[in-house]
């Protein structure tokens, strides 16, 4: 009987080794699965592949607090003007007036050029620009081609901005608005191959 005894705590050891090399086994596959997902994920948000690698982007904000008041209108408008740094010795002018915004590029020659974002962007709809720029070119110190983001209200009554559209922009030569691209899968990239791409003419309406 003693034998037996031992025989049969020997089978329950070896059972219960079993169950917990199984149970190891299913957390690594369940762990394994995340990772198999981002790859997934990461795959899938760089189906549109940039047309030139070899650009980079540089980021500049729209911010009051760093944007020099230029003019300022409180009573009838209201109005406001304000240069904000940007980036290689660019700047910007950035407006506001009747819930509408606009850009205008002041180049490192001190040449200005109003882009009519409030025309050609949102076709004259309540708008409002993100805070973000993205400057892009073969390398930081030389952009060629500007990305904004312009919030679009959808009715003709004021109201939150439901479209968000990206805009790029063309530094060379004659700046000017080259493309628009609507809200979709994709957007950032398709907005950076136009940036990276041979320039298009420009937006005219």
């Amino acid at each position: 009987m003693s034998d037996l005894r031992i025989v049969a705590a020997l089978a329950l050891a070896l059972c219960a080794c079993d169950v917990g090399v199984e149970e190891a086994n299913v957390a690594v596959s369940d762990n394994s699965v995340e990772p198999a997902q981002s790859a997934s994920e990461s795959q899938s948000s760089n189906a549109v592949t940039p047309a030139s690698p070899a650009r980079t982007s540089t980021f500049t904000e729209l911010d009051m607090a760093k944007c020099r008041l230029l003019e300022e209108e409180k009573e009838e408008g209201p109005y406001w003007l304000r240069r904000c740094p940007g980036h290689a010795g660019w700047q910007l002018d950035w407006s506001e007036s009747d819930l509408r915004q606009g850009l205008s590029l002041i180049a490192p020659s001190r040449k200005e050029t109003e882009l009519r974002l409030s025309d050609l962007v949102a076709k004259g709809a309540f708008n409002s620009i993100a805070k973000t720029i993205e400057w892009r070119g073969a390398n930081a110190a030389n952009p060629e081609a500007l990305i904004f983001r312009m919030n679009v209200a959808s009715g003709a009554e004021p109201q939150r901005p439901d479209i968000s559209r990206l805009g790029v922009v063309r530094l060379a030569g004659k700046p000017c608005l080259v493309g628009i691209v609507e809200p979709g899968p994709g957007q950032n990239e398709k907005a950076r191959n136009i940036a990276d791409g041979p320039m298009a003419e420009c937006v005219s309406g």
